[in-house]
Order: C-alpha cells, then structure tokens, then sequence
C-alpha cells in the first residue's frame, strides 16, 4: 500500500520531471526546420534519447516518433510504480484506465470503417497491461461485438447500460462523456481507499481542479464557436462534481457570449491564478489560458505533496503536455510553420 514510505517513489518522479524540457530546449526545437533534426536533438540532448535509442534520424517517420513520445509517458509511468510495487495498488492503475477508455473511444469511433481505422491506430503494445483483449477489440464489427470484447469489466456494465439508451452513431459525445465519468469516479473511489488526511485532500483537489478545468475549456469552446445556449453546454459536460461552486458553473453556462464568459473566469479561482487579464483574449489564447492553468495546478500538487500518489497523477498529465507540445512543433516543422505560430501553440511553465 502506497503511504509516506513512499519516498524512492516520489524521489523518482521529482528527479525525472526535473529534466523536463524547459524553455531553451523549445527555443531550439522550433527553430528547426528537419524531423532527423529534432530526433538528433531529443537523443542526445533531452531525457528522450532512451526512449529514441533505436530511431535513426535520418530515417525516422513522422507517424512512428509520435508513437514513441506517446509511448514514452506510459513506460514512465510503469517505471514509478515498479519501482515499489506500487502497481499491484488498484489507484495506480489509473494511467492505464485513461488508456484503456481511448483504445474502447477509438474502436467505437472507427465502426462506420469496420474497424479497419481502429487497427491502424491501435496501441498494441498496451496489450499486455489491458483488463481485455485488444484483439477481440480489433476484431469487433458491432456495437455489441465491442461490449462482450469487454464482459468481465466494469466498462461493460457502463457500455452495456449506454447503448440500451442511445444510438452509437449519432451519441459517440455521450458515450465519451459517459466514459471518462466512469473512469473519473472508479480514480476517485481507488483514491478514498489509499490516502488520507492532507495527501486525500491534496488529490482529491487535483482530481478535481482538472475536471473542472476540462469543463471549462470545452464550455468555452462551445460558447465562442457555436454559441451553445445553457441547457445544451449541461448535458455535454462531465458530471463529476470538480471543486468550483454549482452556482459559478451556472453562470459560466449562461453567460450570453465568450466575452461575458471570460469575465465570470476571471473572477473565480482559475482566472485568478493567471498573471494577466483575459479580456482581449481570443479563442486561442483562451484555451491556452486554461491549459496553462491546468499545468499550474498539477505542479502546485507536485510540487506541495509527498505522497506517491499524488505525484504520480500530477506528472502523469504534466508528461502528455510535454509530449503534446513535441509533436505540435513536430507537425509544425513537418507543415513549414513559423517559430512564432509553433511557440504560440506550446503550453509553456508560466
């Protein structure tokens, strides 16, 4: 059981998110204009290069060293918690859960392919560590040929009770909704089991900060591209109860347009942690807004807690934005971008 005797743990995670990328690492990135370049660079200068050990770069594919990168954060994961044993405790199972809901996301979504998509964008070598088979996944050519690729799990009762309702096709939205809630509360329950005290409210405020956080980026969006009217943004946000207050969210939702909605932000929590005002924003540097605070609140929990559990859960996210903004300058370099529209899209320390 994780608990504060935990410290290799935890000395683990502080010690690989320490060589994290920094600034100049993306300076330099960005002003490359070969993908063998960025590999050279990720080798012999970034933590990456034991993740990249057998890429050649002057040979390496686009497509291939996006799946390395992905790759690179799930084998981090699995180093943390080996390292203790820690992954025989049901709440570090949680990183392989998120995978587990995108693989059963993607394998729906390529139906209308015969799955033939699914096949080519498979993460098989999650095969290993998945509650089902990939396979039989692959395989599967129905709604209902998916749910018994998963009998035996609690994604099948959540499926299963889904698709009673609803209609595959025309409710994918509300079967990812349905999903991620499923796999926010099975995170939320393995956690009450495991930690107490200050490390509980430490988590639980983390967990909570980022459902909050994901709400308000796609309530936004729906605001300020569609003008998605209250009742409408409701239904299509998790319900997970995060940490700000139901009567905030409400007039988050019924604001009219996004510039009365960027001012209730500012007013509550999330807008007060950015150093500047939001209200010339545009939509991209809203949502970059939001993303920035979502890495703010993951480092303050890294950075405040010494539980093993709450840093792996905060690395886990501050990873994939790393990730995310190798392969924004990738497929920036791959599309002749400029530095400043790559550097406009990365999600920096602020």
């Amino acid at each position: 059981m994780a608990n504060q005797t935990n410290r290799a743990t935890v000395a683990s995670i502080r010690c690989v998110y320490g060589k994290r990328l920094r600034w100049t690492d993306y300076r330099d990135l960005i002003s490359m204009r070969s993908l063998s370049e960025v590999v050279n660079y990720l080798k012999n200068s970034t933590a990456y290069g034991e993740f990249l050990r057998d890429i050649e770069p002057n040979f390496a594919h686009r497509s291939h060293l996006e799946t390395v990168l992905q790759r690179s954060i799930f084998e981090r994961d699995m180093h943390f918690c080996m390292l203790e044993q820690l992954h025989k405790t049901p709440f570090f199972r949680f990183f392989i859960m998120d995978y587990e809901v995108q693989e059963l996301l993607k394998a729906i979504q390529f139906l209308a392919d015969d799955n033939h998509g699914y096949i080519t964008e498979m993460a098989a070598w999650l095969a290993p560590y998945t509650i089902f088979p990939l396979d039989r996944l692959a395989r599967a050519k129905s709604i209902p040929e998916i749910v018994d690729a998963v009998a035996h799990t609690p994604y099948h009762t959540v499926l299963k009770t889904f698709f009673a309702e609803h209609d595959a096709e025309t409710d994918f939205t509300a079967c990812e909704i349905a999903m991620r809630s499923h796999y926010l509360e099975k995170l939320r329950e393995d956690a009450g089991k495991l930690v107490h005290g200050s490390d509980w409210d430490a988590l639980n405020q983390c967990i909570g900060e980022q459902i909050d956080l994901i709400n308000l980026i796609n309530a936004y969006r729906l605001k300020s591209m569609f003008h998605t009217d209250s009742e409408t943004l409701k239904k299509m946000m998790l319900p997970v109860q995060g940490k700000l207050p139901a009567r905030i969210l409400q007039q988050l939702y019924d604001a009219p347009d996004a510039a009365a909605f960027q001012e209730i932000f500012k007013t509550t929590r999330y807008g007060r942690m950015l150093r500047s005002g939001t209200s010339d924003f545009d939509r991209q540097q809203m949502e970059k807004a939001f993303q920035t605070v979502r890495c703010q609140t993951a480092r303050n929990a890294l950075h405040f807690s010494g539980h093993a559990a709450v840093s792996l859960y905060a690395v886990h996210f501050l990873f994939q934005v790393e990730v995310r903004n190798l392969i924004t300058i990738i497929e920036g370099i791959r599309y002749g971008k400029s530095t400043s529209f790559m550097q406009s899209h990365l999600i920096l320390e602020s």
